[in-house]
């Protein structure tokens, strides 16, 4: 393995060489500085690097000083986001090997990235994440004018998932989605079902309702009792039947060997809501499998797109140009998995306390870039 410093020598610079100042890899690496020192923008992440350029120039051996945020924006507009995004799986799949057994599926707005003047959509991301590890491994950015149903073939296209299972919600519960991960990539699924796939939510929310009312014993159930959390209390009911005769359309949902139904209460100041989640599976497994692959997927909006936004400020970068959206949510994921993956500082640190050590410390920085992050098998 290499470290993140040797990693990023392997990324092609798209620039030309001549009148070049900054080594590429040298400009990524004081971008992870700024990022961890909270930095969104690079007209006053590249004040704040200016501000230690002595350190960066004994650090990195700069022969031309800190470049200015024209020359940051212009690279991460160029940078080709197909070859970043290759280099950023490589490395993270010789740090997870063969761990993780829950993969999520999910999007994310980009919010502040908006181009309101051309009245363009708001940016979304697709990322990959392993739930049971905490790790992100992959990501697209959903192209203009689509959607996540174009941009999840192209993310499962990128990874190895073989053996895994697969989490998405209901937007991407389509049948060609559906065998994709069964057929092509030989991993299973557990498909949120909603009013995007109507006939097929109402064969399972009529199995469930007729089933449970006559006490059909092919319907295995499990309470998991209540849970306090935030000042709300939960209760989850889980539902799970290997009975798929209900499907209307089976030529359609061929690869589906289980349906499931979850049905939360929450109480919050003493008002009950209740909320019922219906879900397809390629895979025939017992009903802890089934908790605990579904509420591993929570953990890509609790874990990942929470602490993007809340802790690296994701949702204020406002750089657009050419590539710069995708390049920088891949710089923010390396950020993420490296301050996930260092132990350096003691196990139990959160994000936002190893954020502050780095800021006031950049030795800790230096550790994550490098210093090989070991594996985890």
């Amino acid at each position: 393995m290499k470290s993140l410093y040797g990693i990023f020598n392997i990324l092609e610079d798209p620039r030309d060489k001549r009148g070049k100042k900054h080594e590429l890899r040298d400009i990524l690496i004081m971008t992870i500085y700024g990022i961890l020192s909270g930095y969104t923008d690079f007209e006053n992440m590249a004040d704040f690097l200016k501000m230690k350029e002595k350190y960066f120039t004994n650090l990195l051996n700069l022969k031309n000083g800190v470049p200015s945020h024209d020359t940051f924006s212009r690279v991460f507009a160029i940078i080709n986001p197909k070859e970043f995004m290759e280099l950023f799986i490589n490395w993270i799949k010789e740090i997870v090997k063969e761990q993780g057994s829950f993969l999520s599926i999910d999007g994310k707005a980009i919010r502040s990235a908006i181009n309101k003047i051309e009245g363009s959509n708001t940016p979304y991301i697709v990322s990959a994440f392993l739930g049971d590890i905490g790790l992100s491994i992959g990501q697209v950015k959903i192209k203009d004018k689509s959607n996540e149903i174009t941009a999840i073939p192209d993310l499962l296209d990128l990874l190895n998932i073989k053996g895994k299972i697969v989490t998405i919600d209901a937007l991407g519960t389509q049948s060609e989605i559906a065998n994709k991960i069964v057929n092509e990539k030989k991993a299973d699924y557990i498909l949120k079902v909603k009013k995007n796939q109507k006939e097929l939510l109402d064969d399972i929310k009529t199995y469930f309702t007729l089933g449970l009312k006559r006490e059909c014993s092919d319907i295995a159930v499990v309470d998991t009792g209540y849970e306090k959390n935030h000042g709300r209390i939960e209760f989850r009911k889980y539902h799970l039947s290997y009975d798929v005769s209900c499907i209307s359309h089976k030529d359609k949902w061929k690869s589906v060997l289980a349906i499931g139904y979850i049905e939360v209460t929450r109480i919050v100041r003493e008002k009950t809501t209740k909320k019922k989640h219906f879900y397809i599976l390629s895979k025939q497994m017992d009903v802890d499998s089934f908790i605990n692959s579904t509420r591993a997927h929570w953990n890509i909006e609790c874990s990942l797109h929470w602490r993007l936004d809340v802790i690296l400020n994701e949702d204020h970068s406002r750089s657009r140009v050419g590539n710069s959206i995708e390049n920088l949510s891949t710089v923010r994921k390396i950020v993420f998995n490296l301050t996930k993956l260092d132990t350096s500082m003691g196990d139990k640190l959160t994000l936002r306390k190893k954020m502050t050590r780095y800021m006031l410390d950049f030795k800790n920085i230096e550790n994550l870039i490098f210093n090989v992050i070991p594996s985890l098998s």
